[in-house]
């Protein structure tokens, strides 16, 4: 068979007329267009690895292989969050997004909104963790925000994802796959409210340009206004992604992608004592949501993204696929920062910091693929390089800051920060060379074999002091695996892989850091049931990252590399449509984390901090079809984020904690021909409102969410 191409603030009320605006005119556009068409008949055989989900269950990953191997036959875990599962639960950010996928511990506060943070499988992966379309996006400080109402799919690789994508993070990766351009006309436009204000419009349009359907066009929008359950932060948004794809045929495809993303929010994990939160104050204890950073703080994030995907099937073995992206993040931050409690334990003694980040990436990505064999031995193998050029400018200042009582905090004090603490200039280049096999020996026996070369070159130049710092890593990473295929739908499998990701900077003495390493082995049980649709994972792995940073106990204004983590689990899960009207997913995971070799006594033998060992998840939705009520439908989740540890030693623990959420919708064209497309949804997050903790540190800590209410109504034509 022949092989296809695989597919306030500064933001104000303006900006709502603006998205309207952009309402009408494409919403015309593809009126016209739609008018002046009869489109073909599609009928979709099977999954794209881009593109929509079967309700919850998908099969096909586009970040867990390039040889477009399916879902059961990988050889590693990974987990897909589809359009549907986004949709009924209402998504509002990548964070919540991963709330219900294994092994992922989103531990964004509900403070700093600046980015989403989050570990997989006890490693952060944040920064180097993070890619759009396959593509990473991130210089060594300025991290991104994606926006889930513009994404088609969430997908999670969990382990080692260097063999594929360069230097990435030990725990594995995030992949948001950005919604495309489609034949078919789809046109939605929503409008939301809710908790602290909340005002947010939405559209996604989309169809043929011209008669013979060659050429399509895609536009998402987001523009929100919103406080948040603390004083003087904001939640707003204006988002657009304009997009647009030739065909000229069945073989070629040509895809420009385009965002642009201004966000507005509070300063950056602000200060919020242990003393009076998580441990006693003789004080008493601090109210919820006591903000102690200052008022009229300008922090925001600007970040543009142009590029594209090319595909070309040359005959029924060989394609090509070529895609790149250019990325401009601009971060301006101000925060009173909490130096510490003073001996009254009540005065929080503060500096005033400003920084900014400027950041310039262009990422490339270019393989060609090669179907080959026949009858007892049969294979797909990519060839590719890529390659990442980035460029960032930092600069930190910072002045004197006044006190402030914690239980009786005062704003409005002002804000300067006008000495110069850092100016650097940083630039840096990847290149990689990598192949993918994977071969299939009598239908039943999947072998995979992946391997990289990369080469990192960095160069930090210190403007302050005219100096500059050179770092020049490679290593080679590689994935082997093997999986069975039964003739039930069952798949044992077994994995080895490797990581590789540079340390930036210099130790007291000048010396350039290696780079971290780190390994994984992983088996598991993948099953798709053949009278129902459904995936159930089962996994077991251990982790080890080596040269972690550690104290030196010789020099205590030194950082050495002789320590090593190690995180060993399980993970257990299910995604199942149990019927077109009813899906649920179900998670488990136990992490087992230790610090085998370190320099510090205290940390040896103990637990990292901030990861829970037990995580648990459950989502179902059900629809109703039949009957006077029909077009109701229901949905509820239950998340259970287990304890931690707050310091090294492994002493003070920060309890765990169960949070509801639910949804309930209408679709009134169910039971309204009339009103066909029209939909009322109503979710929330944490529905009883539990106070809990995303993460303490020995000094502070940060508080999750509060319950969230947020109404959507929204028309589809």
């Amino acid at each position: 068979m022949m092989r296809l191409p695989p597919h306030r603030r500064p933001v104000s009320e303006r900006t709502l007329l603006l998205v309207g605006g952009l309402i009408l005119l494409f919403g015309n556009a593809a009126s016209a267009q739609q008018d002046a068409a009869v489109l073909d008949q599609i009928e979709i055989s099977a999954e794209r690895a881009d593109g929509p989900v079967n309700g919850y269950v998908a099969r096909q990953s586009s970040t867990a292989s390039m040889t477009g191997t399916p879902i059961l036959e990988t050889p590693q875990s990974v987990s897909v969050v589809g359009r549907q599962e986004l949709d009924d639960r209402q998504v509002q950010t990548t964070t919540e997004a991963l709330q219900y996928v294994p092994g992922v511990f989103a531990s964004t506060s509900a403070v700093s909104r600046r980015f989403d943070y989050f570990s997989i499988r006890g490693f952060d992966a944040t920064l180097s963790g993070m890619l759009l379309d396959g593509l990473r996006s991130t210089t060594a400080q300025s991290y991104v925000r994606y926006q889930p109402y513009g994404m088609e799919r969430a997908e999670v690789l969990r382990g080692p994802t260097s063999f594929l994508y360069g230097p990435t993070s030990l725990g594995g990766a995030v992949n948001m796959i950005s919604k495309r351009p489609t034949r078919e006309t789809r046109r939605e436009i929503g409008i939301q409210t809710g908790s602290y204000d909340r005002k947010q419009l939405q559209f996604d349009l989309s169809g043929p340009l011209n008669d013979d359907e060659k050429l399509f066009y895609r536009l998402v929008g987001v523009g929100r206004l919103s406080d948040t359950q603390f004083d003087y932060v904001p939640d707003d948004t204006a988002y657009v992604a304009p997009s647009f794809t030739w065909a000229p045929d069945d073989l070629t495809s040509l895809t420009v992608l385009a965002s642009y993303t201004h966000d507005v929010f509070g300063p950056p994990r602000p200060y919020l004592p242990i003393q009076g939160t998580l441990l006693p104050n003789p004080n008493g204890e601090l109210p919820w949501n006591t903000y102690l950073d200052g008022s009229d703080l300008h922090n925001s994030n600007t970040q543009a993204n142009l590029g594209y995907e090319f595909d070309h099937a040359f005959d029924e073995r060989w394609s090509f696929h070529s895609a790149a992206r250019y990325t401009r993040n601009e971060l301006t931050t101000q925060t009173l920062s909490g130096m510490g409690l003073a001996s009254d334990m009540r005065t929080l003694n503060r500096t005033a910091y400003q920084f900014g980040i400027v950041g310039d990436i262009l990422s490339t990505d270019n393989h060609a693929t090669v179907d080959w064999g026949t009858g007892e031995i049969e294979g797909t193998s990519v060839f590719g390089v890529s390659y990442r050029h980035t460029k960032e400018d930092y600069y930190l200042d910072y002045g004197r800051a006044p006190s402030v009582d914690i239980y009786n905090p005062t704003y409005g004090t002002g804000f300067y920060a006008g000495t110069p603490f850092t100016r650097t200039k940083q630039t840096g280049n990847e290149l990689g060379l990598y192949t993918e096999n994977t071969v299939t020996l009598m239908d039943r026996l999947v072998l995979d074999l992946a391997g990289r070369q990369d080469w990192a070159w960095v160069d930090t130049d210190d403007l302050l002091t005219n100096t500059s710092a050179n770092q020049d890593d490679n290593a080679f990473t590689y994935r082997a695996g093997l999986s069975y295929l039964t003739p039930f739908g069952i798949a044992p499998y077994a994995s080895y892989t490797t990581s590789f990701l540079p340390v930036l900077g210099t130790n007291f003495y000048g010396e350039p850091y290696k780079p971290t390493t780190g390994e994984q082995v992983e088996i598991g049980v993948k099953y798709e049931p053949e009278t129902f649709d459904a995936l159930f994972t089962a996994a077991w792995f251990h982790l080890a990252q080596n040269d972690v940073l550690t104290a030196d106990p010789n020099n205590p204004l030194n950082t050495i590399q002789t320590g090593q983590v190690t995180s060993r689990g399980v993970e257990l899960s299910a995604s199942v449509n149990v019927t077109e009207a009813f899906r649920l997913v179900a998670n488990y995971t136990y992490l087992d984390q230790e610090v085998t070799e370190s320099t510090d006594p205290v940390a040896l033998g103990n637990r990292p901090t901030g990861e829970p060992e037990h995580m648990a998840s459950v989502w179902a939705d059900y629809e109703l079809v039949t009957g006077p009520l029909r077009g109701f439908g229901f949905g509820a989740g239950l998340r259970y984020i287990g304890s931690s540890y707050a310091d090294t030693a492994n002493t003070i623990t920060v309890p765990d904690t169960t949070l509801v959420d639910a949804a309930l919708r209408y679709d009134f064209g169910k039971q309204f021909p009339d009103l066909d497309g029209l939909q009322l949804s109503v979710n929330a997050t944490n529905l009883f409102d539990e106070h809990y903790y995303t993460s303490c540190s020995a000094r502070s800590c940060s508080e999750g969410y509060d319950r969230s209410i947020i109404g959507t109504l929204s028309y589809r034509w």
